[in-house]
């Protein structure tokens, strides 16, 4: 596997511009990452056919979606962007080239929301999205008003006039067909009202949450062979991105320890993780659960 590095550079926080997650135009914006593409905005979207113009249009908007779900690096010098697949995106583009699985769209949804390093306070790569699912929880409720979720991204990012549109944009995301509704992350309750969903405790999805865990880990402890899960989990919000517990999480690290990821010592008090598996060894294995 050739593909650079997954990408950790924080999103601005408006990247979407207004622009659904389209995974139509992300597969097609892979195709041409994969041919390491090299060219303007109007080029770019000549060449994969994602509607765009001169000064605005969804070429953008895809290329940072793209990034903040670690299927590409993007490079812009010049007004031409640079475009090739990570690791990640390989994998992707060679098993599920059209992004309609589980584990892919679980894998999107994840890295979406992962946290950009061990920045004080906590920020998201894609911070709307880091502080509906991984910092919400608590300060949203559940079920909760997307007045309380434009009200915490204002608190976290001051009252900037695109907030309104962006609260709704993030929640549409998990609503839309055409996105990420799959997942059932998110569904509606009432007008404006919305209810999160867990995650679903299904070994086809469970390479997609040690990648996370992993990806977290580079991120957080970059030096460290073993950690307390606990503080991994509480660094990273990984078990609040996914909704669990840590007695729902019992099964899937059962998993990962009968796969070899992970040894796990629990006579301490708490539980000591020793990492057993580097990273790209799970982006190679995203699909070996595929039913």
């Amino acid at each position: 596997m050739s593909g650079l590095p997954i990408d950790t550079t924080p999103l601005p926080a408006n990247f979407p511009q207004d622009f659904l997650p389209d995974r139509s135009l992300l597969a097609r914006l892979l195709g041409y990452a994969a041919r390491n593409g090299t060219g303007n905005m109007l080029e770019i979207g000549a060449e994969t056919g994602i509607p765009t113009g001169a000064r605005t249009g969804k070429v953008t908007p895809m290329i940072h979606y793209a990034r903040g779900m670690g299927l590409v690096t993007a490079e812009k010098a010049r007004g031409r962007w640079h475009l090739h697949l990570s690791g990640l995106g390989e994998v992707v583009y060679a098993q599920d080239r059209y992004l309609d699985e589980a584990v892919t769209l679980w894998t999107l949804h994840l890295l979406l929301c992962r946290r950009a390093g061990p920045t004080s306070p906590a920020r998201g790569i894609a911070d709307p999205w880091f502080a509906l699912f991984a910092e919400g929880g608590i300060r949203l409720g559940n079920p909760f008003e997307r007045s309380a979720y434009r009200e915490f991204l204002s608190e976290r990012q001051g009252p900037k006039g695109y907030l309104r549109s962006l609260s709704g944009l993030v929640l549409r995301s998990y609503t839309e067909a055409s996105c990420l509704a799959a997942t059932n992350v998110l569904s509606v309750v009432d007008r404006d009202v919305y209810c999160r969903h867990p995650a679903p405790d299904d070994r086809s999805c469970f390479p997609a949450y040690t990648l996370a865990l992993l990806m977290a880990w580079d991120a957080l402890y970059p030096s460290d062979r073993q950690v307390s899960l606990d503080q991994l989990y509480q660094e990273s919000r990984l078990l609040n991105i996914l909704d669990w517990n840590l007695a729902q999480s019992e099964h899937w690290l059962a998993w990962m320890v009968n796969r070899g990821a992970l040894r796990l010592d629990r006579l301490t008090g708490g539980i000591m993780a020793l990492r057993l598996q580097e990273t790209a060894l799970a982006v190679r294995g995203l699909y070996d659960e595929r039913i």
